[in-house]
């Protein structure tokens, strides 16, 4: 069942976090109650979102952990599996394999082994991957080994076929806010995710909104910078 608010309109969901422990669960509920209602990003994107964030954090092992009321979350906003593959798919390149791996088994222990063969191919779009531009943003880095390799790893997850380009570029400003990987230097991950959004059409009242949401998942401590980097950016008329 879909919901205008994943976390206020379910009341199983709200059991669940009050079961871990009263205190924490009424905290939870308000706090995430008010994030998963600010409007502009859809209810099934928060819920991608926060998978990501789970992979970053490791949030998939230990009692109490939150992964798999992601995923079920994710389900009941209307994506399915190979989408929230996606999502795993695209950690591996931005937050590291040896954390994806461990979520990719733990989603099989909530939805049963992967039913593709062993011998899978991923599928590719190049007009996605076209879509992302990566290739001009990788070209700032310089041409070396290091771009190169970097180039040949992440153009497949941004070629990826299901998910839209501007979830995506959400997905990696998610995974750049938990990793702390905005940089004053020359080369700042988070301005080029979001131009890549911006390319989409994103605007900076929904970034600002994921980092809203972020300050909930990820940690307000880790969200403050990116929200001030967000506004010069847009001042500088890149959003």
């Amino acid at each position: 069942m879909a919901y205008t608010n994943a976390v206020l309109d379910d009341a199983q969901l709200q059991a669940g976090l009050r079961g871990i422990n009263p205190k924490f669960g009424d905290y939870c509920i308000r706090a995430a109650g008010e994030v998963w209602g600010l409007p502009l990003l859809s209810q099934k994107l928060k819920a991608l979102i926060t998978i990501v964030l789970d992979v970053v954090h490791q949030d998939q092992v230990g009692p109490g952990n939150p992964f798999g009321a992601h995923v079920n979350m994710a389900l009941q906003q209307g994506a399915n599996r190979d989408e929230i593959e996606e999502v795993l798919l695209f950690a591996c390149a931005y937050a590291g394999f040896n954390k994806a791996a461990g979520a990719f088994g733990a989603l099989n222990d909530l939805l049963g082994p992967s039913p593709y063969p062993a011998d899978y191919r991923l599928d590719f779009s190049e007009a996605k991957l076209q879509e992302s531009r990566l290739q001009e943003y990788v070209a700032e880095v310089g041409d070396s080994e290091y771009s190169h390799l970097f180039y040949r790893i992440a153009r497949e997850v941004w070629g990826l076929p299901l998910l839209p380009t501007q979830d995506k570029a959400f997905l990696a400003i998610a995974i750049d806010i938990a990793s702390q990987t905005q940089s004053s230097g020359e080369v700042d991950p988070f301005a080029v995710h979001v131009k890549i959004a911006a390319n989409q059409g994103v605007t900076k009242e929904a970034i600002a909104e994921l980092i809203q949401f972020c300050g909930v998942y990820a940690g307000f401590s880790k969200t403050v910078a990116f929200f001030v980097k967000l506004k010069a950016l847009a001042a500088q008329g890149l959003i």
